[in-house]
């Protein structure tokens, strides 16, 4: 006996066209692309707002701003690292990070990279060249806040730590607190969430045999930070 298979043909057909919709085989749109991922903040910080040389400063002048906006080039617990500027006796810089912020996080939140050195083969801490820099945050450039500091134990300057990481020698993260040398500071210590300056001023006060030529910065870099709002 004939048999008429046209209505057959016809529901499987439609069947089938039904599950590629579903599949969105059959979408005319074009797919869509997942969503770009957040763009995570440099950890350096960005731009010199000013300056002051004092006495016997200026070494590295004229590679500012460059020489102390990237990465630390650290020389280690028995070398200091050459590539700094150096402020002179009682000197002063500002710096702004400006697409980031430094924000309060769990422990340190800047790191900031002098390059003292130690001068014992046991590597005592007391015992190296200092060139000791007051530290002090903003969130505006207008307001200060300055870090708490003991001139007889050197806590809370920046210039007391070697520099470990060093971008051209060593993969040290530089905005890893544990490793990385340098001074550490924490915002929570001065009760403040976030700030984008950073003011660091020589002390002329140095620890070790010799008379200080000022600060030597090398870097600056966040711990903790989080992107700015464009707006």
């Amino acid at each position: 006996m004939k048999t008429d298979r046209f209505p057959q043909t016809v529901c499987v057909a439609t069947a089938l066209l039904c599950a590629m919709a579903s599949l969105g085989i059959l979408n005319s749109e074009e797919p869509k692309s997942a969503p770009a991922a957040e763009k995570l903040p440099d950890p350096f910080v960005d731009r010199v707002v000013s300056y002051r040389i004092g006495d016997g400063g200026g070494k590295n002048e004229e590679k500012l701003p460059q020489i102390v906006l990237g990465p630390p080039q650290g020389g280690g617990p028995l070398k200091a690292g050459t590539d700094v500027f150096s402020l002179g006796r009682g000197g002063e810089i500002v710096l702004e990070f400006t697409d980031n912020e430094v924000i309060d996080g769990p422990g340190p939140d800047l790191l900031i990279f002098e390059n003292p050195f130690l001068e014992e083969p046991g590597n005592n801490p007391h015992a190296g060249f200092f060139e000791l820099g007051k530290v002090e945050v903003s969130a505006d450039g207008e307001n200060w806040h300055a870090f708490p500091f003991d001139t007889g134990t050197k806590k809370g300057f920046a210039g007391c730590n070697p520099v470990l990481a060093n971008s051209e020698e060593n993969a040290i993260p530089a905005d890893n607190a544990e490793k990385a040398g340098g001074d550490p500071f924490d915002l929570h210590d001065l009760k403040l969430e976030s700030i984008r300056f950073v003011r660091i001023t020589d002390l002329n006060n140095p620890f070790g045999r010799d008379k200080t030529v000022g600060f030597d910065l090398d870097a600056v870099v966040a711990v903790h930070s989080r992107l700015l709002d464009p707006k």
